[in-house]
């Protein structure tokens, strides 16, 4: 696979930073779709040359080439896509799916500033996240430590998540605050499942207080590679929670062409936590350094069972 030179890479930078300030110009300008889709296409293949220094290639054989046309393409304008980019409405998506108490629990969802100013959590520690965005979040264990938050908290009110890096299901998203109850310690694992036409494929797992990291195949054989973090090779102490897992990962991810499934787990019980459209903003570096090869030789593996694809982009980026 050809490596582009350093001038070359160097300049993609530049065309990357250039065609970025005209996206955001002209979505600042509340222009036409089809128009903007114009130019974030070679910002986003800039982006990616920049990040990999070579071209992404057509038909996918890694998983962020996959990811680029996944997130260059159309089908991140979808009403689906942009639902579960809510973090308010993708719970509701999840448990409309799998039942009642399967998400990571609720206390409030604060609409304003003012809602967020007089609210005072009823319990401790609680986190706060802004339903629009992705990445931002904050722990409090005490009422003091909610009120130090509160300018930072509000200010998400201001913040739109697609001039972060152009992801097309965040724009226009409706800016909210949601208020999750702490997961207890006991749930010491958080990870997710990469998911193909409604089959899982790989299962990464991250330990909640040493921050080990690694990524496992549906047997739970480890294959030694992580995503955007450095890896720190471990094991679970149990994999009785892989088969429930699996199964609602299916029923989670059977409308999405791909979809990264978010979880928690004690290794029996397992909550859900937010369903993931782009893992890095579809341009993550894999550790060690031919770790895409090894996690996308497992992605696109034929599984035992394919979904069809039931997704249906549509042109709705700027709909109310």
């Amino acid at each position: 696979m050809r490596q582009f030179s350093p001038a070359l890479v160097k300049l993609s930078v530049l065309l990357y930073k250039r065609f970025r300030r005209v996206s955001l110009a002209l979505y600042r300008r509340h222009v036409p779709l089809s128009l903007l889709n114009v130019v974030l296409y070679p910002t986003y293949l800039f982006q990616f040359v920049a990040a990999h220094h070579r071209l992404p290639i057509r038909p996918a054989r890694l998983f962020n080439d996959f990811l680029f046309q996944v997130k260059s393409g159309s089908e991140l304008e979808s009403p689906l896509r942009r639902r579960v980019s809510d973090k308010e409405y993708c719970k509701l998506y999840t448990e409309e799916r799998l039942g009642p108490g399967t998400t990571t629990p609720t206390t409030r969802v604060l609409r304003t500033e003012d809602e967020v100013e007089r609210y005072r959590p009823p319990v401790f520690p609680c986190v706060m996240k802004p339903t629009n965005s992705s990445g931002r979040m904050i722990i409090a264990r005490s009422e003091d430590e909610y009120m130090g938050a509160l300018p930072k908290i509000k200010n998400w009110f201001h913040e739109d998540y697609f001039l972060s890096d152009l992801e097309k299901n965040y724009a226009t998203l409706e800016r909210k605050v949601i208020v999750e109850e702490y997961i207890d310690d006991s749930f010491s694992l958080e990870g997710s499942v990469h998911c193909l036409r409604g089959e899982p494929k790989l299962v990464s797992l991250i330990d909640r207080y040493t921050k080990a990291r690694q990524t496992f195949d549906l047997d739970g054989t480890p294959l030694g590679v992580s995503l955007f973090y450095p890896l720190q090779d471990f094991q679970p102490a149990s994999w009785d929670f892989l088969p429930s897992l699996l199964s609602q990962s299916r029923i989670l991810s059977a409308e999405f062409t791909y979809i990264r499934v978010d979880f928690f787990t004690d290794t029996k019980r397992v909550l859900f936590g937010e369903l993931t459209n782009l893992p890095a903003g579809g341009i993550g570096r894999f550790y060690p350094a031919d770790g895409e090869k090894i996690f996308s030789e497992v992605f696109f593996r034929p599984g035992r069972r394919q979904s069809p694809t039931a997704n249906s982009p549509s042109n709705t980026l700027f709909a109310g």
